[in-house]
């Protein structure tokens, strides 16, 4: 009897322990996915970007936050200013509002770098424009002396927060950021978004495929200026001739990155493409991020030219 009534004991108390494991994963998975809501980050399965610094570190946002990192860093190449202009700025905008453009903040502070309309940045509707707001930036960040600042320092001198020393934690991934927007690598940045059938910014009266190209031109223009190369809109793609291989993995990245805003459904550079369809992963195989666009060509049909950035809009998911 008291072999059976221990071995009876044991049981429950390992049936005990798996309840409480159990308990406890559920609760760190809990605690996991809250944390990741309020720091503003996607969770596992949600639309998502991931940049890839040069030492090999992982930064995800989402396609909002990587949306406004494009506009940010795009108008320090625009403007003819260096990389470490484009870091400041865009730790500056991760600290100040995680590279979202919010309606509130401390006192009158809204938008992408919570500038204050009461302190002459602009009208809130003006400021609530990220371009505006970048463009703002960066007229005052170019009559200081950052070059000579830790980007800390100059993000403060420019900023003039109450946490003068709290931009420094983003200058790792702000250079990551950088370095895809300005083409330094490529294939750095990938995006796993919904079907644009089921995206918010394409499903609900959404534009045609041609109108979508177009719109794309329009926003390599205006976010590049004419720093890229040619930029033209062929049926349903755009298409970028560039300058040399940085300018070409700029405006790949910067397609990337604008794909859910514009119904973009394909990009392909320099023998490599990005198909919005592929970016799935399952248990056992990772998410394919940037393949060899021969692979992805069907056979009889020719790759699109390696020297072109092609961004289609089909939703066939066919080359252009």
């Amino acid at each position: 009897m008291s072999s059976t009534s221990s071995g009876r004991r044991r049981h429950a108390a390992l049936h005990l322990f798996l309840i409480i494991v159990l308990i406890c994963a559920v609760i760190a998975a809990a605690l996991y996915v809250g944390f990741s809501l309020v720091a503003g980050k996607p969770t596992v399965g949600d639309p998502r970007c991931t940049v890839v610094s040069a030492q090999g570190t992982t930064y995800t946002f989402t396609p909002e936050q990587t949306r406004n990192a494009s506009i940010v860093s795009a108008e320090a190449l625009a403007r003819g200013l260096d990389q470490r202009a484009s870091v400041i700025a865009l730790a500056t905008a991760q600290q100040e509002s995680e590279l979202r453009n919010i309606d509130y903040g401390d006192r009158d502070s809204v938008g992408l770098f919570q500038q204050r309309p009461s302190q002459g940045w602009g009208t809130a509707e003006e400021i609530m424009d990220p371009h505006y707001a970048t463009v703002a930036f960066y007229n005052h960040l170019e009559h200081v002396d950052y070059h000579s600042m830790s980007v800390t320092q100059a993000a403060q001198a420019v900023q003039q927060s109450g946490v003068p020393d709290a931009y420094a934690k983003h200058e790792d991934s702000s250079a990551a950021l950088t370095d895809a927007f300005h083409g330094a690598q490529p294939a750095m940045l990938n995006c796993v978004l919904d079907p644009v059938d089921v995206s918010p910014s394409t499903s609900e009266g959404s534009a045609s495929p041609a109108a979508r190209a177009d719109e794309a031109v329009v926003g390599l223009t205006r976010d590049y200026g004419d720093t890229l190369g040619g930029v033209r809109t062929e049926g349903e793609s755009a298409v970028v001739e560039p300058n040399d291989s940085e300018s070409g993995w700029a405006a790949a990245h910067w397609a990337v990155a604008n794909a859910e805003r514009l119904g973009i459904t394909r990009v392909s550079y320099d023998g490599r493409t990005w198909d919005r369809g592929h970016q799935t992963s399952t248990r056992f195989s990772p998410v394919p991020g940037w393949e060899s666009a021969e692979e992805l060509t069907p056979e009889g049909q020719a790759a699109p030219p390696s020297p072109q950035v092609v961004i289609s809009t089909a939703t066939s998911q066919d080359p252009a």
